[in-house]
């Protein structure tokens, strides 16, 4: 019996791109799970919506929430269970553990420091700089989601080589979202096929500017973003620019589907899981030509320069597209699950 415990601070944190990789991974192991493999998930007390699995163990365990719970409480379960070998899915692993396996999507704080000029945003960057050195020493094993990461990794850090495995993002968790039939009576002013719609956070790498920038250069065409977005970033926001602000995931699948384009402008992507989302709800797509992403988004999407302001949109959504399933069918959580299965035999 191989005897594995997965860290499960994830499930006490909002939902953003590696808590669905952890949460969907989770769940397609669940289903193939092979009794000569024993997985216990360990969550701290703050988790919330935990799983109802059939396989895979859980174990509500500690008295700290958050980093504290991570580096302290799981730790402490971790050495009290010396047979098993800790998993850790969201880039951060615990201290004074024996080495397991450790998911890191990126090195984006190693790649890009220069994105992180506020106090809060360097501290974060400082303490995944500690952890990857730690991790890409320390670690048996290390998974990233795309050959684009494992040769970041690779690069920035030659001790990994030779022990990065690829395990990657799936999309179909978006068939299970419900679109908000009411999306048209809260946001009045977007008419379906006549605007440009793109997801985005603060973070640099996501390259709201040249949305901006686009839509000064493009005055015709009418840009919505969703999401906590670049209002302090700016003087004025071009007036056909509409920052929506937090919206949800139904709202986000009725805007990808009704939107003339979906835009995803990103500097610095380990995977890049909306462009997926927006092509299984029908959507074009047109994405920045940089890192991951053409990996990723094969011959799917409309590619543009992302330090390029001088582009007519619509002319390049009139271009063909050769195919656009070609995603849809290379990646999926359960085919990612059976990768990690066999990851888990192989150890």
């Amino acid at each position: 019996m191989k005897n594995y415990i997965v860290n499960g601070k994830y499930l006490a944190e909002r939902m953003q791109g590696i808590v669905r990789y952890s949460r969907e991974i989770m769940d397609e192991l669940d289903k193939i799970l092979e009794d000569e493999i024993s997985v216990t998930l360990v969550v701290p007390p703050n988790a919330k919506e935990i799983p109802a699995y059939k396989k895979i163990k859980v174990d509500i365990y500690g008295k700290h929430t958050g980093i504290a719970w991570e580096q302290f409480d799981l730790g402490k379960y971790v050495r009290r269970h010396k047979d098993a070998t800790l998993i850790n899915l969201c880039n951060i692993a615990p201290f004074g553990v024996k080495p397991g396996i450790t998911v890191v999507h990126d090195i984006m704080y190693k790649v890009n420091r220069d994105h992180y000029k506020k106090i809060r945003n360097r501290l974060s960057r400082l303490w995944h700089e500690i952890q990857y050195q730690y991790i890409f020493k320390h670690e048996r094993l290390i998974i990233t989601v795309s050959n684009f990461s494992k040769s970041e990794i690779e690069k920035y850090y030659p001790e990994t080589v030779g022990k990065i495995r690829v395990v990657p993002d799936g999309w179909e968790h978006v068939l299970r979202i419900k679109p908000d039939e009411g999306w048209q009576k809260k946001y009045t002013f977007l008419k379906p096929g006549e605007f440009y719609f793109s997801l985005a956070t603060l973070s640099k790498n996501k390259n709201g500017k040249w949305i901006m920038k686009v839509a000064e250069k493009n005055p015709q065409s009418v840009f919505a973003m969703g999401g906590k977005i670049y209002e302090t970033e700016y003087d004025s926001i071009p007036s056909n620019v509409y920052l929506l602000g937090f919206i949800s995931d139904e709202e986000a699948c009725a805007l990808m589907k009704n939107c003339k384009a979906f835009l995803f402008p990103s500097v610095y992507e380990g995977f890049g899981i909306p462009p997926l989302e927006a092509l299984a709800l029908g959507a074009e797509v047109i994405s920045s030509n940089t890192t991951s992403l053409p990996e990723v988004l094969g011959s799917s999407v409309h590619y543009i320069d992302p330090y390029n302001y001088d582009v007519d949109l619509d002319t390049i959504i009139r271009s063909k597209i050769s195919y656009k399933k070609e995603p849809l069918q290379k990646y999926g959580w359960d085919k990612s699950a059976k990768e990690l299965l066999t990851i888990l035999n192989e150890l």
